[in-house]
């Protein structure tokens, strides 16, 4: 017989088979909970961050507003997540490696009752998908502690941001946090600088998806995100100064200080709002909610990346609204006039505000800037 399933059987009895197995039960999760944590017996067994993380990130706002319990969550969140995170490899690792603590000298009495039991569990577990809970629960139960983990690692470094931006209201945006966020990116750079402090590895990681939104937007691979106004005046604005092949580099305060103020708030208010749309599908509200992080992380980046985009998918407000406006960013240049049809048919279809928009860009065009400045709101 194998030797490791004899030490298993022996060490699990003593817990199934004790007055208190229930109790035991408890305390063998809680260890091989412990043991998993970053420098653990078993973090090698842990999931890379960034493997984790996306579909963590696709599900959890959606898991969180569907059911309270943290139990039921986790659950829920379990049979989401599982279908890309478990797979017959990942398994046949993770009992190896329990297998492979078993049977070390320097395990303790009660951590080899814990890992007795993963192992005998493990004996039985379905190796192919459907991967239900049921069949999975300490799979499950490590999984979910370390997805614990990255929420109270988010949690802390938002925390720090929210602080350093004066946004401690804790229910979404409101006009103050978003004004702030767009006229004074020195505060915000500071507030990341501090948070890249507490957490540098969550902040690298987070790093690898900007790269992943920016790229996506240069790629014309986004979900609607832009009415065609909004995108003409990126373009207008930034598509020269942001090329490095015909501007040397560009002052980005300088930039958004001339980028029309309502655009950049209302987009930035969209983007935020869609990242929390539990309707949607949950790959859109993932992109949202990531590029809401870029978006007041780098406002530049992200308005720059789209200035610079070739193709962009546009919510419109009448058939062939798209066409028009790519057809107008082909062009290197625009006189204000050949805006003007754009403008009267947002008028005509009833778009007031847009069409304001357009006549906004149209004085920028001619070098005429409201009493003020720049960075208005009308």
């Amino acid at each position: 017989m194998d030797p490791v399933l004899t030490e298993a059987y022996l060490h699990a009895q003593r817990v199934l088979g004790a007055p208190d197995a229930f109790q035991r039960m408890s305390d063998c999760m809680t260890l091989l909970r412990e043991m998993f944590r970053e420098g653990g017996p078993l973090s090698s067994l842990r999931w890379p961050w960034e493997e984790l993380v996306p579909p963590v990130e696709r599900h959890i706002f959606r898991v969180m507003a569907e059911v309270e319990g943290i139990d039921e969550r986790h659950e829920r969140l379990f049979e989401r997540c599982a279908p890309d995170l478990i797979d017959p490899e990942r398994l046949e690792r993770l009992n190896e490696g329990l297998r492979r603590a078993l049977m070390s000298p320097e395990r303790t009495a009660d951590e080899k009752c814990a890992l007795a039991v993963a192992v005998m569990e493990l004996l039985s577990a379905p190796r192919h998908p459907p991967y239900p809970k049921e069949g999975l629960s300490v799979v499950s139960w490590l999984l979910m502690s370390q997805v614990d983990e990255w929420v109270e690692r988010r949690q802390r470094v938002q925390t720090v941001v929210d602080e350093a931006l004066g946004n401690t209201r804790g229910a979404g945006l409101h006009v103050g946090f978003i004004g702030g966020v767009v006229t004074e990116p020195k505060v915000l750079e500071a507030a990341l600088e501090r948070a890249a402090r507490v957490d540098p590895e969550l902040m690298e990681l987070l790093g690898q998806f900007e790269v992943a939104i920016l790229g996506g937007i240069l790629a014309g691979r986004t979900p609607e995100v832009l009415h065609g106004e909004e995108w003409l005046w990126m373009t207008a604005v930034l598509r020269e100064p942001l090329d490095p092949d015909r501007a040397p580099a560009a002052d980005g305060l300088a930039l958004l200080r001339v980028l029309d103020a309502r655009v950049q708030q209302v987009v930035l208010s969209r983007v935020e709002a869609a990242g929390r749309d539990r309707s949607s599908p949950p790959e859109a509200e993932q992109w949202f909610s990531w590029a809401y992080k870029v978006l007041v992380a780098r406002p530049v980046a992200f308005f720059g990346a789209f200035a610079r985009a070739r193709e962009a998918v546009l919510l419109e407000r009448f058939a062939g609204e798209a066409e028009w406006v790519h057809t107008l960013r082909r062009r290197e240049r625009w006189r204000p006039e050949e805006l003007e049809p754009y403008r009267l048919r947002l008028e005509a279809v009833g778009a007031p505000e847009a069409a304001r928009c357009v006549r906004r860009l149209q004085a920028h065009l001619r070098g005429e800037s409201p009493a003020g400045g720049w960075g208005f709101r009308t």
